[in-house]
């Protein structure tokens, strides 16, 4: 019998679908990412939740905010089964590398990286390996800076990428591919902290992208229309200093920091290929949330703004497939249910998402009564159809905003007060109504 599937499968934290290089949107070559693209599938999902760690238990986990319960930056429990536990349960050999501390009850072999967050641990092999060359010192100190100002005045370390934190993920990551079983199916989990984590990137990437080249399109925050809409991440007086120059500078950091990463893929995926068992090896790419890089005046990521919910989901074979790229609204929950099923797993009916693997083979994704792509974080909820993007504040239930995404790409104009709002509220409201109807609770 043939045995099943490998997957290499790389989560990056706070990647957007628009800094992958081919979407044309930035002046970024992502040649690593774009290669893969090119041999499978390329689809804008929409973040199930931008609030951390909410998106990330979501992508793992294959459940809505409001199953799972993670709706707000406060909630920081450590622990979540979803696909990794199935995966496991069905044989396959789980491996993780990087951020992982939500699933390492199911992973046989593991480096557990914790986040940028964290000053002091024992548990964190990147902080073990930066004490030992002696720069540990330095790190934190950059860590309290970040945590003062956020991507505002970042320390900038002369370091190089593999003492930087997704240099070291990368890295640690290279290594577990080469001790991977070759007899048993395996699947190697990569979580990479950024490059959604206000750090700058390594000496070697910054300058991967001219600040002058990304200054573009900046307009100040008018905050008075945008607080029912976000919650800020940084104090108002930070915003409110943003000018062109400073906002291309966090644009052009946070880019070189997805080249970091799009490197560390390419060096993966040469491993995958040195490898015997290099034939059954599917890749899967995803991210938790985007990140704002100054739309409407704002950094940070808890609102349902494009840049904040629009994550790459790219699903490439070993060989190349038929289909490249497609037109569908998909969400991190149905990247959930396309690991599991890529993996032979039989999902639990709790588990929100559908299969996209239709998809990778040329053919229609069975919407069934889809409606739309739900999105929630603390008292927010967001469903957004081929059209309209709708916001409402579940503790009320009134409608906060409305977008017309075909006529309002830039989401510049809220309808929700004007005749056209008016009209469409009601009829919006009965398709949030056929979206969580659906949804199964978790099991206590």
């Amino acid at each position: 019998m043939a045995l099943r599937r490998n997957l290499l499968i790389v989560l990056a934290h706070g990647l957007r679908s628009d800094a992958v290089g081919e979407s044309g949107a930035w002046p970024l070559c992502t040649p690593n990412l774009e290669k893969l693209i090119g041999r499978g599938l390329r689809l804008v999902a929409t973040s199930a939740c931008p609030a951390d760690r909410g998106g990330m238990v979501s992508l793992l986990s294959g459940l809505h905010a409001r199953q799972h319960g993670y709706v707000a930056e406060s909630d920081t429990r450590v622990c979540c089964d979803g696909w990794p536990a199935l995966l496991r349960s069905a044989g396959y050999f789980v491996a993780g590398v990087g951020c992982v501390d939500l699933i390492e009850p199911w992973l046989n072999d593991a480096v557990v990286v914790e986040s940028p967050d964290t000053l002091e641990s024992s548990s964190c092999a990147y902080l073990a390996a930066i004490r030992t060359k002696g720069i540990y010192d330095a790190v934190v100190q950059q860590r309290r800076q970040r945590m003062r100002y956020g991507p505002f005045e970042p320390d900038r370390l002369l370091l190089e990428p593999d003492d930087d934190i997704d240099g070291f993920i990368g890295r640690q990551a290279q290594q577990m591919l080469d001790k991977l079983p070759a007899d048993r199916p395996w699947a190697l989990i990569v979580i990479f902290s950024g490059p959604g984590n206000d750090l700058p990137p390594p000496s070697l990437y910054d300058g991967v992208v001219s600040v002058e080249s990304v200054e573009h399109g900046f307009a100040p925050a008018d905050l008075a229309s945008l607080d029912s809409l976000v919650e800020l991440d940084y104090p108002r007086v930070l915003l409110q200093r943003l000018e062109r120059h400073s906002i291309g500078r966090i644009r052009a950091d946070y880019l070189g920091r997805v080249s970091l990463i799009d490197y560390e893929i390419g060096q993966m995926v040469s491993h995958v290929e040195g490898r015997s068992d290099s034939d059954r090896t599917w890749f899967v790419l995803a991210a938790d949330r985007g990140h704002l890089l100054g739309e409407h005046g704002i950094v940070g990521h808890r609102s349902f703004l494009a840049g904040s919910i629009d994550v790459p989901a790219v699903i490439a074979p070993p060989t190349p497939a038929k289909a490249q790229t497609a037109d569908w609204l998909v969400s991190t929950v149905d990247v959930a249910a396309t690991i599991a099923r890529l993996g032979g797993c039989d999902a639990p009916k709790t588990m929100a998402g559908r299969s996209l693997l239709p998809v990778l083979a040329g053919e229609p994704l069975a919407d069934g009564k889809h409606t739309g792509c739900l999105s929630e974080f603390g008292r927010r909820l967001m469903l957004e159809t081929e059209r309209y993007k709708i916001v409402f504040d579940t503790e009320t239930h009134r409608a906060l905003g409305m977008y017309d995404l075909l006529n309002d790409s830039d989401e510049k104009k809220n309808l929700i007060e004007t005749m056209v709002g008016r009209n469409l509220v009601d009829a919006m409201r009965w398709r949030v109504g056929d979206a969580l109807l659906p949804l199964r609770s978790v099991p206590a």
